[in-house]
């Protein structure tokens, strides 16, 4: 989904294009379709200007903006029906994280938000925007000092599961119980082996990390450090790790290959099954790319051989974006 939304000399209008684009699987191929949204003139899109994509799911998408100081607006929009869902002000002056488990129109749906970590704390605010009582709920949870900020959330069996850029920090949010608990990962991933841990040269706290939720189980994408690189901790973003969580031995294991599914990540990140008109994308890793107009898509049937052999096997193909419009992977609803 590409958009932008700006203000206008028109108070009661917005200048607005929205449109949804099919990913394109080679470059300057015309087989890639774009589908209009919005293009023009538009009224009741005052809320839009300046609002920020946070997450995506069953066709919806999560924004939030700023709303004089120490005041945040949420609300949703999706592009299949125009409809739009807005939330109560939340009363903070910032935050890392927004999600949702569900579609907004779906009872159970509950929108997670995390705060910054302060003094061996962190707060996080949930809303229902279905449930009787719509108000922002917080909660403060004690967490190790070293622990850092979060660094992406998946939902996945009624928790939100929350991994802060190091391999052995990871925390669970259980939306029916309220409790909030610490998973500690006992060894860090490598590329040629599940345990070991004897090839840090490619992992780098900094790097990029998505967690996500795939056919049941919970995986996290890495970004690969550059070994060749000439500056210290600069990551290769034509290359990630793919791994699963081992639940019983509380460790990352390899991933391998995605069996026809296909991941996305960035902003949003999630795994689409490998049916019907999906076989297009399958077997691919989809990844916006540092910011940038450009997306990339490498082959997931790895890890495999050596870093440097899957580098000669990976074709790397972009996206054209329109320049100048923001963007955000987001997936059609079930129904669509």
């Amino acid at each position: 989904m590409e958009y932008m939304w700006k203000k206008t000399t028109d108070s009661n209008r917005t200048s607005s294009i929205c449109k949804l684009r099919e990913p394109d699987l080679h470059q300057g191929s015309s087989a890639s379709r774009s589908y209009i949204v919005e293009n023009g003139m538009m009224e009741g899109r005052s809320n839009f200007v300046d609002a920020e994509a946070c997450a995506s799911r069953d066709g919806w998408v999560l924004f939030s903006k700023e709303e004089g100081k120490g005041s945040l607006l949420f609300f949703f929009f999706s592009p299949f029906t125009k409809a739009v869902i807005s939330l109560p002000h939340l009363e903070s002056p910032g935050f890392e994280v927004a999600t949702f488990s569900s579609a907004p129109t779906f009872p159970d749906c509950v929108v997670f938000v995390t705060h910054p970590p302060e003094s061996g704390k962190i707060s996080i605010s949930i809303c229902r925007p279905c449930g009787d009582d719509r108000t922002w709920n917080g909660s403060i949870f004690r967490v190790p000092e070293f622990f850092d900020s979060v660094e992406s959330v998946a939902y996945m069996g009624g928790s939100f599961y929350c991994h802060f850029g190091c391999f052995y920090r990871m925390t669970s949010f259980n939306t029916a119980t309220q409790k909030w608990s610490i998973t500690r990962i006992r060894s860090s991933p490598t590329y040629e082996n599940d345990y070991a841990i004897d090839d840090c040269t490619l992992f780098c706290f900094s790097n990029p990390n998505y967690l996500l939720e795939g056919e049941g189980e919970l995986l996290l994408a890495y970004a690969a450090k550059d070994r060749y690189s000439l500056y210290p901790g600069e990551y290769d973003d034509e290359w990630f790790l793919l791994y699963k969580l081992d639940w019983k031995r509380k460790a990352w294991r390899n991933k391998g290959r995605l069996r026809g599914g296909a991941i996305f990540l960035g902003k949003t990140s999630f795994w689409i099954s490998s049916e019907g008109e999906t076989e297009m994308v399958a077997n691919r890793v989809h990844h916006y790319s540092r910011g940038t107009p450009k997306f990339f898509l490498s082959p997931s049937d790895y890890p495999f051989g050596l870093l440097e052999e899957h580098r000669e096997k990976c074709k790397i193909c972009y996206h054209p974006c329109t320049q100048g419009l923001k963007t955000i992977w987001i997936a059609p609803p079930p129904q669509f």
